[in-house]
């Protein structure tokens, strides 16, 4: 063997060493190193102080704002006439949120907490007519609760009514004298109990301090009232027919978000560490001490008529998913991200969109589904209030039918069960409903872009980058002949705000993440492409001189 020769094969052998190392570092040697040091990182304990620090008070480096959007009301007068609703955003008041967890205790691969969250207005980055002191005008969400607990009369009492000291009140005329009284003491100029199908306050009242209306404060008197009636006369079993009253307003004040600020209200919960499994990491398994949610919030129809008959469930009560802030490590984009919102009062799920490059990180963007809210989706039929009343049977598909329960609308969903009052959320401008609801108001005007609910995952990590948790609140308006305020109005689904729950990792904690995933990455490609590169070139080069060679001879 000539020394060419012997060259030849030493250079072919280096080229392919050359070519081999580099594929095994890529595809073999660097990942289960860069999965070790993930799963290390993310290693929730006392002991592992930088993950555990910003677990426990995740908005010290990372700020997350809420944003509220009111529809502020531009023809109230006309509304009241028959006149189509009008409204105008006046938005965003940015509150800028402070969340920390106490009273947290680990077992073995668990952990349990109470969550708080306190909010501040920052007028900075508010709009430049968002002040503390910026009044708006909204349908009266407390008038429309009133109405609501009527209802609940109504369904308690049954046709026939009942019967007090020997004589029998229908129930027909029970709400008469019920709504009459509401519409003398709420008409009275100056009384006591003034109110109005709208109102005009504060946004801070009106989502965190509370104002007292009227109405509401009317029925409470009155219920009072009757209750000690009753329990003085000897009829205190009749004090069952009296709806219960939620918490939020016993005492006579109203806020959409009341009680939310600086409390637990957020819930307490128990997680997952991930100690074990990390496919479970920060999976939500318990929320105020129950591993279901409360059976009076959602109904139990379950997907199909066969599956009910033999007892099967639904999952409306099922609790699935994290907080929506971080999720297991190496996230796979064939399956759905799960959240549980203590807003929605249920789990949701969002669907890979596409990739979004943020400053160099990629990330891979989810996305809430139009079939999330959608009564196509046999899932959500027990999200619909009362609907085994409603319901009917297809037999030959083994389907259910809800064509009649004309209170399951699409992209709506009825918090009445889980809130106690009759508030409707929606994705904002009423994105994904149907086009009628969009029509009966004027000024709305729904945009995929601003009003979808959406995560940007890192996939290594599972951490959300950037959120952007939007909903809408809004109340049922109907005609009541009983009432002035409401005689004349058309019958609507009335948008009162939209919520923007929103951060985005920016900044220094980016730049951090980066060197962490980006930078190793890099680094490693950039090496790795020299070594295959090189093998390759000196492969072809040795190739290149045989064929040379070959062909001299």
């Amino acid at each position: 063997m000539t020394i060419g020769s012997v060259i030849k094969t030493v250079a072919g052998v280096f080229a392919g060493l050359l070519i081999v190392a580099g594929i095994g570092l890529k595809w073999g040697l660097f990942p289960m190193i860069v999965n070790s040091m993930i799963l290390d990182t993310l290693k929730l304990s006392p002991e592992n102080d930088d993950i555990y620090d910003t677990w426990v008070e995740p908005t010290t480096e990372q700020p997350v704002y809420m944003k509220f959007t009111f529809f502020n009301v531009t023809n109230p007068d006309g509304i009241k006439s028959g006149d189509t609703p009008e409204v105008a955003e006046l938005g965003p008041f940015v509150y800028r949120e402070s969340r920390h967890k106490e009273g947290i205790s680990f077992v073995e691969d668990t952990v349990s907490f109470g969550s708080y969250i306190s909010y501040t207005l920052d007028e900075e980055i508010s709009c430049s007519e968002c002040k503390k002191d910026t009044k708006i005008t909204v349908i009266n969400p407390a008038l429309v609760g009133v109405l609501s607990m009527l209802d609940g009369i109504i369904e308690v009492l049954g046709p026939d009514g009942i019967e007090v000291g020997g004589v029998t009140y229908t129930t027909e005329m029970i709400i008469f004298l019920l709504l009459d009284a509401l519409n003398t003491a709420i008409s009275a100029e100056d009384g006591e109990f003034e109110d109005d199908l709208f109102t005009t306050e504060t946004a801070d009242k009106m989502i965190y301090a509370g104002y007292r209306p009227g109405s509401l404060n009317f029925v409470l008197d009155l219920l009072d009232t009757v209750t000690n009636f009753l329990e003085a006369s000897g009829m205190s079993n009749l004090t069952d027919l009296i709806p219960p009253i939620p918490d939020q307003i016993a005492d006579g004040s109203f806020a959409f978000f009341k009680g939310a600020n600086g409390t637990a209200d957020n819930g307490w919960y128990k997680v997952n560490t991930g100690l074990y499994d990390m496919s479970k990491y920060q999976k939500i398994l318990e929320y105020n001490g129950g591993n279901k949610l409360p059976e009076s919030w959602w109904g139990t129809l379950a997907i199909t008529p066969s599956a009910n008959r033999t007892g099967v469930k639904g999952k409306c009560l099922d609790l699935a998913g994290t907080d929506g802030t971080q999720y297991a490590p190496f996230v796979d984009q064939d399956q759905d991200l799960w959240l549980f919102s203590s807003d929605l009062c249920r789990s949701i799920y969002l669907s890979y969109f596409q990739e979004i490059d943020m400053d160099g990180v990629k990330t891979m963007q989810y996305r809430v589904t139009p079939e999330v809210l959608s009564f196509s989706n046999p899932e959500n039929a027990c999200f619909c209030p009362n609907v085994e009343k409603c319901v009917k049977v297809d037999e030959e598909t083994d389907t259910w039918d809800l064509s009649e329960c004309t209170h399951c609308n699409d992209g709506m969903l009825n918090l009445i069960g889980c809130q106690g009052a009759p508030v409707i959320i929606s994705l904002p401008h009423f994105l994904n409903a149907k086009q009628e609801f969009v029509d009966n108001v004027i000024g709305l005007r729904p945009d995929e872009a601003l009003h979808t609910t959406y995560l940007n995952v890192e996939p290594y990590t599972g951490l959300a980058l950037a959120a952007h948790k939007r909903i809408q609140v809004n109340v049922h308006m109907q005609p009541n002949p009983y009432l002035t305020v409401l005689q004349n109005v058309k019958e609507v689904t009335f948008p009162i705000l939209w919520v923007d729950e929103t951060s985005t990792v920016e900044g220094e904690n980016l730049d951090e993440l980066k060197k962490k995933l980006v930078t190793p990455f890099l680094g490693i490609d950039i090496g790795v492409g020299f070594m295959i590169g090189l093998g390759g070139v000196i492969l072809l080069v040795l190739a290149a001189l045989s064929i040379f060679c070959g062909s001299k001879n």
